[in-house]
């Protein structure tokens, strides 16, 4: 086969996987499986990205440090008409669905930047908008540098469940998790881990969300993240794609 032979071959065979990845949404015949008894499963977790920007520059974010840059064109946080809507149909599909459970998760961007009043408003409308027999969850996911004594109370007396991200040891954190200067975040990190592990309020501290890097000393990184006493722990490998690889 000469070189266009082989350049074309593997053109067509690009455009075939491109026809084939276009499934389920031409072949699946949704009105047989109704028809056939299957039914949908109602959404039960919801993630409400309430604030766009983060004040830390972790150098595997996917979103402020690397390709995707649409963040830049879009509000800096989620307005009061759109949190009271998405609060309004969250509802209406709980009453449509008889839901019993229902878990929002406040995200960003880093979520403390809208302000601690505001998630604690944004919470009390959630729980107040859900029927009466749906039991409702209400967490976020921080990286910790805001979290000060005030904070951490009124997160707690909201019940919003604080789920922390945290690196390992602190060399190992702070040469990915940075503010915009470069400076390390792990001090303000662990000071705020250290008001959750409280006993007043340990009610509030959902647990930490680890990235360990492939060159992360594995036991160093579990011992640290153990020293933090958390309820629960979520191990993640560094985000990468076919372009930006580890």
């Amino acid at each position: 086969m000469t070189l266009g032979g082989t350049l074309t071959a593997a053109a067509d065979a690009r455009a075939a996987h491109r026809t084939a990845a276009s499934w389920p949404y031409t072949e699946l015949d949704v009105p047989a499986l109704r028809a056939g008894g299957w039914r949908p499963t109602p959404v039960h977790d919801v993630v409400l990205k309430v604030h766009q920007r983060c004040n830390l520059a972790c150098d595997y974010c996917y979103v402020y440090t690397q390709t995707d840059q649409s963040w830049r064109d879009r509000p800096a946080q989620m307005s009061e008409e759109v949190w009271r809507a998405a609060v309004a149909r969250l509802a209406v599909h709980a009453h449509r669905h008889g839901l019993t459970s229902v878990r929002v998760i406040l995200h960003g961007g880093e979520p403390m930047l809208f302000g601690v009043a505001r998630l604690g408003e944004l919470a009390d409308e959630i729980r107040a908008a859900l029927p009466a027999g749906c039991a409702v969850e209400i967490g976020m996911q921080t990286n910790g540098v805001l979290l000060d004594e005030a904070a951490v109370h009124q997160l707690r007396d909201h019940g919003i469940l604080v789920g922390v991200s945290v690196d390992g040891v602190a060399a190992d954190h702070d040469r990915h998790r940075r503010a915009p200067n470069g400076r390390g975040s792990f001090a303000a990190v662990r000071a705020g881990l250290d008001l959750l592990r409280r006993p007043e309020n340990r009610a509030a501290y959902a647990g930490i969300l680890c990235t360990v890097a492939p060159d992360t000393d594995p036991v160093a990184c579990y011992e640290q993240v153990l020293a933090f006493e958390p309820p629960l722990v979520d191990f993640l490998l560094p985000h990468a794609n076919w372009q930006q690889q580890p």
